[in-house]
Order: C-alpha cells, then sequence, then structure tokens
C-alpha cells in the first residue's frame, strides 16, 4: 500500500474506522480478508475504501513453481526476497519509506529489517526509512492492505474477480514473476 502523505493515509485510517462503524462492527474488530469478514464486509469495506487516494503493489508468486525453482531459500527469505524485489520495480518512485509491516516473529523482524536496510539503501541514496512491526489488530491501514491482498489472492487463486475488479483502479504494479 502507498499513501503519498500522511494526511493521506489518515484519511484512510479514517475511512475503515467509518466502514467499521457503519458496519455495526466492534471498535475493536479486525478485518481480514481470509477469516471473520463476511462476503458482504468484503464488499462495503472494498467499495468504500477503494475511494481513496492510495495506490498498491504487489507480487503474485505460485509457491509451488517457486520452491521447485528455488529450494534453497527458507520460507522467511521467500517474504524478503519478494518484499526487496517490490521496493526495487518502485525504486524510481519511492525515497526514505516509512514501511509499516504486520508482525510475525521477533526473529523475524529483526532479520527482515537488517536484510531490506542492507539490500536498499546506499550512503548516497535510501529506498527505506523507517521501518515498523505492527499487529495489524492496532493498525487499520494493515487491514486494508490485507483486505486488499484477499481480493488479489481470490482472483489469482480461486478465478474469482468480484472483489479484485473493485480495488483494480487502485493498482500500481502487479509483478508475476513466477
Amino acid at each position: 500500500m502507498i499513501f503519498d502523505s500522511l494526511s493521506v493515509a489518515e484519511e484512510a485510517n479514517e475511512a475503515v474506522k467509518k466502514v467499521r462503524k457503519e458496519l455495526k462492527l466492534p471498535e475493536n474488530f479486525e478485518f481480514k480478508f481470509s477469516i471473520g469478514a463476511s462476503n458482504k464486509v468484503k464488499t462495503v469495506f472494498l467499495q468504500k475504501l477503494s475511494k481513496y487516494n492510495f495506490r498498491y503493489r504487489t507480487v503474485v508468486v505460485d509457491k509451488t513453481i517457486l520452491t521447485k525453482r528455488e529450494p534453497l531459500h527458507p520460507k522467511d527469505s521467500l517474504y524478503m526476497l519478494v518484499a526487496e524485489q517490490l521496493f526495487l520495480r518502485a525504486e524510481p518512485r519511492v525515497k526514505n519509506a516509512s514501511v509499516f509491516i504486520d508482525r510475525i516473529t521477533k526473529s523475524f523482524v529483526d532479520d527482515f529489517n537488517v536484510y531490506l536496510k542492507r539490500r536498499l539503501n546506499t550512503r548516497l541514496e535510501k529506498i527505506i526509512g523507517r521501518m515498523k512491526h505492527q499487529d495489524s489488530k492496532s493498525n487499520n491501514l494493515l487491514q486494508l492492505a490485507d483486505m486488499v491482498c484477499g481480493a488479489i489472492y481470490r482472483k489469482y487463486n480461486r478465478s474469482e474477480d468480484k472483489f479484485y475488479k473493485m480495488i483494480k483502479k487502485r493498482e500500481e504494479d502487479l509483478w508475476k514473476p513466477y
């Protein structure tokens, strides 16, 4: 997810809160595409949020093909490689980005941060600035990212593009390397 300014990100954050209220969901309800969200919730969420000014860049990876091609990379490395490629493909447009990532495990967080900063930042140019790992339960914009990713996953894994069509206009880059 890319927001060009803090104010644009805050508008989207407030919109997630409004959708939660409109759907009469508890304040602590977490929007997750794969669990807990009915098709009605997904539809309302994606229709409302797609009106806000954000873009997304994504990589669609068939893990079965990738593991046959790259059997030496452990699962964690897959996330690091994909994140690196996303930033490299966006490099002309992204500088000193603040990056918020859904928290996984402490050891992964540390390795992930070191890997990306070493691979993407030089003394002359910083693609990655501040990196913060948060639990998606407490971050509406990570929930937005989850819902967008779920719509993309549904299109490419189940050939169902109803949700994807709602967000496609926000797509800046969709890359299918494998």
